[in-house]
């Protein structure tokens, strides 16, 4: 066996390392995910809870999205075992289950085109994916920034596309495509390990600023009335003017919020947290059922701050339950066709 020198040992271990940054990144995304559900799902009220809601909304699935695009590859056979397998397991079991709660025959309704709840990011996945060989033909910076841009401007005129909808929520498909894009860039060019590289002045230079760049954009959200969340993920066209303003505002808080987020989350093992940050697709997948089962059986004490509390308790028990490694291997194995020799 060819021996390494201590600079060719340095460099395997640099690249093999794994990036913890990410994975604690996304587990808290998975949290806030998991908590804004219960949020609505168990009905607690309030104007704390509303806001509290609303800012969650503004980025977690925009984060989350962009962590897909940092690591999006192009591999057929792992986005059908992956993706497209679960997909259609999940959205039988969802139609089956919505059927029998209203008492029709389980068959009826029964359809792969309009994703039920959850299941959106997957068959969204499956599109961003496929855009991944054009993407990785862009090599200069001047024009991977022109297609995140050009991909903003896109999702923000989508609005006025009365064609977009429900099928395969396509609206959501276009409106998230610029933080994959942008994620996709990211990983590409080594953003993560571009902030481990920074000096301890030079980094806390970058999070001050980045904090100032987020404080401005919240404050032109609420400036302009604390848009509600449904006018970034709505399957109909603008209203009004005042939508398509706050559709850019809030794709820009959600940018703001995205790179405050990569550089104040740090790069170190966090334990469970890196544990479920591995495994975020078993806890997507799965939490819906827990939810469900909880919100007609689990009754919450009086109080909107009691509420709160045990929501945020409920969504880490749950991460816990559903995102470490034995789970995670068992869920990949029943629904990812991991019994399947993957290439």
């Amino acid at each position: 066996m060819r021996r390494l020198g201590k600079a060719g040992e340095a460099r395997v271990t640099s690249s093999t390392r794994r990036d913890y940054r990410l994975d604690n990144l996304r587990c808290i995304l998975i949290f806030l995910v998991v908590f804004s559900h219960l949020l609505v799902e168990t009905k607690t009220r309030g104007p704390a809870t509303r806001v509290l809601y609303q800012v969650i909304n503004l980025f977690h699935m925009p984060g989350f999205v962009l962590l897909t695009g940092y690591f999006a590859r192009f591999r057929p056979k792992r986005m059908f075992t992956g993706l497209v397998v679960p997909y259609v397991v999940f959205q039988v079991l969802a139609s089956v289950r919505k059927n029998i709660v209203a008492g029709r025959v389980w068959s009826a309704g029964l359809t792969l085109l309009y994703p039920q709840w959850t299941l959106w990011y997957l068959t969204a996945c499956v599109m961003w994916y496929c855009t991944v060989p054009l993407l990785e033909r862009v090599v200069s910076g001047r024009a991977q920034l022109a297609v995140v841009v050009g991909s903003l401007v896109v999702s923000i005129a989508a609005g006025l596309a009365p064609w977009l909808g429900e099928f395969l929520d396509l609206a959501r498909v276009v409106v998230f495509y610029p933080f994959f894009c942008g994620g996709y860039y990211m990983g590409r060019r080594g953003f993560s390990r571009k902030i481990d590289a920074l000096d301890q002045r030079r980094l806390r230079t970058v999070q001050v600023g980045s904090t100032v760049v987020l404080v401005v954009a919240m404050t032109l959200h609420y400036a302009h009335g604390a848009c509600p969340v449904w006018v970034l993920r709505r399957d109909t066209p603008y209203a009004n003017g005042w939508e398509c303003e706050a559709r850019i505002i809030m794709q820009l808080a959600a940018v703001a919020w995205c790179l405050w987020l990569l550089v104040i989350v740090t790069n170190a093992k966090r334990g469970i947290a890196s544990e479920v940050g591995r495994n975020t697709l078993s806890v997507y997948l799965l939490h819906t059922w827990v939810i469900r089962a909880l919100r007609h059986t689990l009754p919450l004490p009086g109080g909107e701050l009691m509420g709160i509390m045990l929501c945020a308790a409920i969504a880490a028990g749950t991460l816990v339950a559903l995102g470490n490694d034995r789970v995670a291997r068992a869920f990949r194995y029943v629904f990812a066709c991991g019994w399947l020799k993957q290439s």
